[in-house]
């Protein structure tokens, strides 16, 4: 669905990517009718029967709530481990630096992927009210596009930002969407499935290295990777 505006996934006109909606609705229903029926401890009981101030979550926001949450838990780190590995691959003293010190340095290296990587580009915010940056005049009700790669890469808050640092401290960067309540709810579970898995291939497959280019997803919205054939050795 992501991928719906490149050729190789999707069709013309975005036909594909809404019958993938649409079956995953179907799906999502059918999970949240059998829930009801037969209550589990599992993450569908705990959305269908999610009360705030005596409303319920109506079906459509339901299924809308699957989908962002296959989305968001699938290609957003997904693409991340491929950018990450591909950043390691076109840095390779860095690459030597990280395997040489998994445990002192697999925290700030996840860190310095999503900072370098940034795997979701932008998204389009609300003003709340009016209020000025940098003497741009901003109404209330207004969209604002926020550039997170850009952003990650700010030279008043990173120094050196074009540079691949698997070591940088500090690293204020806002992969996940800066701070407040529109931080990640899956931040901390999308950092320990990229420590896990890179903890668990520089140690398998230690001399892996590139054995073709990289192709990337063509998308406005996700810095994502289609195809990046690697070797052992």
């Amino acid at each position: 669905m992501i991928g719906a505006d490149d050729p190789e996934y999707g069709a013309i006109g975005g036909e594909d990517a809404m019958s993938a909606s649409m079956e995953l609705y179907m799906y999502a229903q059918s999970l949240a009718d059998s829930r009801r029926e037969r209550p589990l401890d599992d993450i569908v009981t705990a959305l269908i029967t999610a009360d705030l101030d005596g409303e319920k979550l109506s079906d459509i926001e339901f299924n809308v709530f699957v989908l962002l949450l296959s989305v968001a838990g699938n290609e957003t780190t997904r693409n991340l481990i491929s950018g990450g590995m591909h950043a390691l691959m076109e840095h390779p003293e860095q690459l030597e630096r990280l395997k040489a010190d998994l445990p002192g340095l697999m925290e700030t290296a996840v860190d310095e992927m999503l900072r370098f990587v940034t795997p979701v580009m932008y998204f389009r915010r609300t003003a709340t009210e009016d209020t000025e940056l940098r003497g741009v005049q901003i109404k209330k009700g207004e969209m604002v596009t926020i550039w997170y790669g850009s952003a990650n890469r700010d030279e008043e808050i990173f120094a050196n930002p074009h540079v691949f640092d698997v070591g940088r401290t500090p690293n204020e960067h806002i992969a996940f969407g800066g701070r407040g309540p529109h931080y990640c709810l899956g931040a901390s579970l999308a950092k320990m499935e990229i420590r896990v898995m890179f903890e668990e291939i520089l140690t398998r497959i230690p001399n892996i290295t590139r054995s073709g280019e990289i192709v990337r997803l063509q998308s406005n919205l996700i810095n994502g990777v289609k195809h990046l054939p690697v070797r052992n050795g």
